[in-house]
């Protein structure tokens, strides 16, 4: 058989190209969630409820109104009466009033009245009676309902690695069965020197490896490896194994028969029954490549020297399958980092999550019984019982999760839907962090975020209508080195059942509101906006508030606002318009406000920021944002601040 030289030898840059031009399209399979570690997610997981469902109690002890326990101390401690007691997973119904209490297990649902849990340990039961010697404030040890995760809020992202965290996740969330991605890649050994593993050599024989690392290295992918065997050098047994992988499988891998030799003839079989797009690159080790398709399946000839075959994989084709399934990140074991913040230990020994975001670590932990805890984190960091407080700038070396997805930019502030869409078109991957706009500047005076997305109205002369978004907090904070990028305009109003009669503001008085929390610039809004609204009308603001019951709710976002609205809690919500028509609610506009993105001047020139401010001020953004947002004029203006 005559032998053929390579076609031109092509460079790496271009066998990319190809490589990655090639249609690997992965199918779609839901798998039970048992079943589903190492998979990789086809859709986007939106949660339908909110984890917890309810407010919970995290300590042992007693549900207690907190302003009954303000005057207690270790001399004086008041005495409540003793309503009964309410365990884990109990339904059991109580209301606590004044003077009273319940005692309460951790995990249990918080009474209907109380609104803190004081610990055991602060406490002593009498005869119907607890005595507390230690006051608590609102809120402590509870956790909120969907205080770790919200309805409505995106978990997962599509091309995730179902790995054990994420796993947890999905359960959490209710999950029974997952849709996940499996992409069928073939493999074809080749060569009549060839054994498998556990079968003895005989002169001129050598193992087969190629089968099993390829095997391994599609697996670790996250793609589903199918093998076909070894095949000998001989043409017609290769068509046949070839024409078979091709009806299987959604791209096909071979090894051997690949160079210019008599007896190579997998890029003949190719050119015959297929088309071939290159044969050869200009790399070393492993040149002898053929890249072709038959019948519309990718393939891919590696060399048969194992570890050019390697080589070629690790370049080439696993990039391309983590493409393929959308996961194209090569992850490491440990990394070394500094921290980006400080950290004041517990003065013991303790794993704590962490980020990883460009080299800088920032702890991960939400706290007690929150599996986004691990879920919003890479690693983790060990601190030893001696180390009780950790510098900004401390070397630190971080255990990976496996295989991590980190994080290109982490992202503090206001709830916005305009994130999902930037992340998406990006590319990027944002740790977002929902803390409100207040939140958000915060954690930009703490070098804790790269970027915060901010809508906090002041009263100022200096805007249009006597109203300037952000940029007098920043001057108020004193925030220095950073930049105001101006965002998008989101349209704000009164969000009501179908048929309600609110049509404004002065609908409001005597009708039960869900307000936004204190921090929010949501609420700060429509605190301005009534403040207009009662101007010259002989009321003061006091008072018309007063009219408004709920008015100093604090719900932590549009969708808590929503579910109020929609299960009758609240006759009236505020927020923006995204979140009523998937919840068939009314939507009466009482203002536009301004989101903009606050960024730390030192990592404006980074590509992941640049590219963050490219999508911004694209079309196709500004084509795709929600209902109710909207970009405008001023849309990616940059004010610095020095």
């Amino acid at each position: 058989m005559k032998r053929k030289e390579f076609r031109k030898l092509i460079s790496v840059e271009k066998a990319r190209e190809i490589i990655n031009s090639l249609q690997v399209l992965p199918r779609q399979e839901s798998l039970a969630l048992e079943n589903a570690y190492g998979e990789i997610l086809a859709e986007d997981i939106v949660t339908e409820i909110n984890v917890p469902p309810f407010p919970r109690a995290i300590m042992d002890g007693y549900a207690v109104r907190a302003e009954d326990t303000y005057a207690c101390s270790e001399t004086e401690p008041v005495k409540l009466k003793l309503l009964g007691n309410v365990q884990a997973g109990s339904n059991e119904k109580f209301k606590v009033s004044s003077g009273e209490s319940v005692e309460i297990s951790t995990g249990a649902p918080i009474p209907e009245g109380a609104n803190a849990v004081v610990m055991v340990e602060y406490s002593s039961e009498g005869d119907s009676t607890v005595s507390i010697y230690s006051p608590v404030t609102v809120g402590e040890n509870i956790m909120k309902a969907g205080s770790d995760i919200r309805k409505g809020e995106r978990v997962l992202r599509a091309g995730r690695k179902l790995g054990i965290r994420e796993i947890g996740v999905l359960a959490s969330v209710g999950k029974k069965d997952v849709p996940v991605s499996k992409l069928q890649v073939g493999i074809i050994s080749t060569g009549d020197e060839l054994v498998h593993p556990g079968e003895k050599l005989t002169p001129g024989k050598i193992y087969d490896a190629n089968s099993y690392t390829l095997y391994a290295g599609i697996h670790e992918c996250g793609a589903f490896p199918l093998l076909y065997g070894i095949v000998e050098d001989n043409e017609a047994a290769m068509k046949e194994a070839l024409e078979t992988a091709v009806s299987e499988c959604d791209l096909i891998l071979t090894s051997g028969s690949t160079s210019s030799g008599s007896g190579d003839v997998m890029y003949r079989l190719i050119d015959e029954i297929g088309e071939t797009l290159a044969h050869g690159i200009s790399i070393k080790p492993g040149k002898p490549v053929v890249i072709g398709i038959i019948k519309g399946v990718p393939i891919i000839g590696l060399p048969g020297n194992p570890t050019s075959a390697l080589m070629i994989f690790n370049e080439f084709v696993a990039p391309l399958l983590r493409k393929a399934l959308g996961e194209d990140k090569v992850l490491k074991k440990t990394e070394k980092g500094i921290m980006g913040t400080v950290f004041r230990s517990e003065g013991r020994q303790q794993f704590l999550p962490v980020g990883l975001i460009r080299e800088r670590v920032y702890p991960a932990d939400k706290g007690s019984g929150a599996i986004t805890s691990l879920s919003g984190a890479d690693g983790f960091i060990e601190i030893p019982s001696s180390t009780e407080f950790i510098e900004a700038g401390t070397p630190v070396e971080v255990t990976l999760f496996g295989k991590v997805e980190k994080p290109d930019l982490l992202i503090a502030g206001g709830f916005c839907p305009g994130f999902d869409l930037l992340e998406d078109l990006s590319g990027l991957r944002l740790r977002t962090l929902y803390t409100s706009s207040s939140g958000g500047f915060s954690a930009i005076a703490a070098n804790t975020a790269d970027i915060a997305g901010v809508n906090m109205p002041s009263q100022d002369s200096r805007g249009p209508d006597g109203i300037l978004y952000n940029i007098p907090t920043i001057e108020n904070m004193g925030l220095l080195d950073i930049a105001l990028v101006k965002g998008y305009r989101r349209e704000v109003g009164l969000l009501v059942r179908q048929d309600s009669p609110v049509s404004g503001l002065s609908d409001l008085p005597g009708k039960q509101l869900i307000n936004r929390n204190r921090g929010s610039g949501t609420r700060a809004l429509l605190d301005l906006k009534i403040t207009e609204f009662v101007a010259g009308k002989g009321i003061s603001k006091k008072e018309f508030t007063d009219s408004i019951p709920g008015y100093t709710s604090g719900a932590k976002s549009e969708v808590a606002v929503c579910e109020a609205v929609v299960s009758g809690k609240a006759e009236v919500g505020v927020g923006i318009r995204n979140c009523t028509k998937k919840n068939g609610l009314k939507f009466v506009k009482f203002a536009e406000e301004e989101y903009d993105f606050l960024i730390k001047k030192e990592i404006l020139e980074t590509p992941e920021v640049r590219r963050f401010l490219e999508v911004l001020n694209s079309p196709e953004f500004a084509s795709k944002l929600p209902d109710g947002l909207h970009v405008y004029e001023r849309t990616g203006e940059i004010i610095f601040f020095e």
